[in-house]
């Protein structure tokens, strides 16, 4: 009997234990709210769990990759707007300073907003992003790519390189552009510039514009220096004296002003202006027949229609005495167009280069935009995956523990009962 007993103990601690184990294994599944907490649990189910949460992994990891390549874009696309915002401004400074009526002062007040519009350009070059990186630097480039030169001129200490990440399994992205594409490889009329070499250009020009008139008179005589040009030019030139106003157009060149005297003496009835070459051959002696003002204004020179980088052709107007004593000072005169035309043509190209990394900047946003949507799905089907193979039915584990306690109460009673018994409530 005594050998029964003890077997009777043991059956019943085991069966105490598996009942345990069970209770204690569904509790954990109810708190953790998981279905596999082991991969024995389910071999199959949890390899395949293991496969979805790698992927949704990666499908979050695809996701940040994207949100940064479109903080990094956005930022890049708005500093070239406000690039381009600059370059407006330019081109609206240098139709101001294209205005004839315009004096140095004007010009001078110009070229100094120009010179403030160029350092702002050079700090929206340098833009850096949370990091501290040149949004411009190129490949893992330095922080601050554009260096202002002690010469005015602008550097650029960073790469051709590109940034890209990784927003699928086969699928990049570039987060940014290089300061070379967009700020010192522009194609102009005169050639490959840097956007700050052409911003000096403008600046020069309208400088230089500022020591022009454009027109200038004396009383009764005035002396005329011109700067004959190597090739033949064709000038017109608005002459005024005391009867009248004349377009006069002649041909010259280094050969001589002597077609541009004929051309004056043969509007003199019209003017009251006579025109003498002197001796040097490079200037002429405008003098009014009836001690009236003399003028020139309006010059234009065929086939200038855009701006150099010096100017070639001119003339400077004095105001002399009967005796050559000047009673003015000297003014120096030429085609407006010379002086900054071409500065609009080269401020175009670079607004348009800017343009033009500003749509590719606005690709890349797009695809990342579209990513995005294609991203979201997929991990919302992958996630549903995890849910589906991982997550517990806690309705069906509720009731699985219930029952699992109520037999544990029921095996404890029966237990109890039994153990109170003895041999003689055996043999009754």
């Amino acid at each position: 009997m005594q050998v029964s007993t003890k077997l009777l103990n043991q059956q019943q601690v085991r069966q105490f234990g598996k009942i345990n184990d069970r209770i204690a294994d569904v509790q954990e599944r109810v708190s953790t709210g998981k279905s596999i907490l082991r991969a024995s649990d389910d071999p199959v189910a949890a390899v395949n769990l293991s496969v979805a949460k790698e992927q949704s992994l990666l499908l979050q990891q695809f996701q940040r990759n994207i949100d940064s390549a479109e903080t990094r874009l956005n930022m890049t696309d708005q500093t070239l707007q406000e690039s381009v915002n600059v370059l407006v401004r330019f081109s609206e400074l240098i139709t101001m300073a294209r205005n004839g009526a315009l004096n140095e002062e004007g010009h001078l007040a110009i070229s100094t907003e120009m010179k403030q519009l160029k350092e702002v350009l050079l700090g929206l070059a340098n833009t850096t992003d949370a990091n501290g990186q040149g949004i411009f630097s190129g490949y893992n480039g330095v922080g601050r790519p554009f260096e202002l030169a002690v010469d005015g001129s602008v550097e650029y200490l960073g790469n051709r390189g590109q940034n890209n990440l990784q927003i699928s399994e086969n699928m990049t992205i570039a987060t940014n552009i290089d300061g070379g594409s967009a700020f010192m490889r522009i194609n102009t009329e005169g050639g490959r510039r840097s956007l700050f070499d052409i911003v000096d250009l403008t600046i020069n020009a309208v400088e230089t514009a500022s020591a022009f008139s454009p027109r200038a008179n004396a009383l009764n005589t005035a002396v005329v220096d011109f700067e004959l040009p190597s090739r033949l030019e064709k000038w017109s030139l608005d002459l005024s004296g005391s009867i009248g106003s004349k377009t006069i157009t002649a041909s010259i060149n280094e050969g001589g002003l002597q077609n541009i005297v004929d051309a004056i003496n043969a509007a003199t009835a019209e003017t009251g202006t006579a025109a003498t070459l002197n001796a040097d051959g490079a200037s002429i002696t405008l003098q009014d027949d009836m001690n009236g003002d003399i003028t020139i204004s309006n010059i234009q020179i065929e086939g200038i229609d855009a701006a150099l980088d010096q100017v070639t052709s001119y003339i400077e107007f004095t105001g002399v005495d009967a005796a050559g004593v000047p009673t003015t000072k000297t003014q120096k005169m030429t085609d407006a167009d010379q002086l900054v035309s071409s500065s609009i043509g080269n401020m175009q190209d670079a607004i348009d280069n800017l343009s033009l990394q500003r749509a590719y900047v606005g690709g890349q946003l797009s695809k990342a935009a579209t990513q995005t949507d294609v991203v979201g799905a997929r991990k919302l089907a992958v996630d549903k995956d995890v849910s589906r193979l991982g997550d517990a039915d806690l309705a069906a584990l509720v009731t699985d523990l219930q029952a699992q306690l109520t037999n544990l109460n029921a095996a404890q009673a029966a237990f109890a009962k039994i153990g109170q018994q003895s041999l003689f409530d055996y043999i009754r």
